[in-house]
């Protein structure tokens, strides 16, 4: 069977009002990490000005006591990435433009290779759409 070095990445950009997102953000992301669900590869910080200027921070420069947690792939998300995920902000808000490697799709993806078969497509859809529209449609 094949083996990867990585499983499928994902890009993303969580968005909160402010300047930038509290403490529960890395702690939440920690918790992904722990239960083995993700890999962190790469993570940064955007936000928009009240007068709309865009800012740009490593995530080593939003720890104060330099206990920012490893990555693997510091510098993944280049800078047209993050410019582009961090389009719709709005003025006074910011985002987390996180990279992360889906280790349970890892081994799937290997045997989909091996079958010489490949996901062609994807399409999510967020938790709180999904979440809406079925308590909209319950029986």
């Amino acid at each position: 069977m094949t083996t990867f070095d990585y499983g499928p990445i994902e890009f993303y950009a969580i968005g909160f009002d402010g300047d930038r997102p509290g403490p529960a953000v890395l702690a939440a992301v920690d918790d992904l990490v722990a239960s083995g669900t993700v890999n962190v590869l790469d993570l940064v910080f955007a936000r928009r000005s009240p007068e709309g200027e865009l800012e740009i921070l490593e995530l080593s420069d939003t720890i104060d006591d330099g206990g920012a947690p490893a990555l693997d792939l510091e510098g993944l998300a280049g800078e047209e990435d993050i410019l582009a995920l961090a389009e719709g902000l709005e003025p006074g808000s910011s985002a987390a433009i996180l990279v992360v490697e889906l280790l349970w799709a890892k081994s799937f993806a290997a045997a989909l290779y091996d079958a010489g078969g490949a996901v062609i497509a994807r399409q999510s859809i967020p938790a709180p759409i999904v979440n809406a529209f079925l308590s909209e449609h319950a029986d």
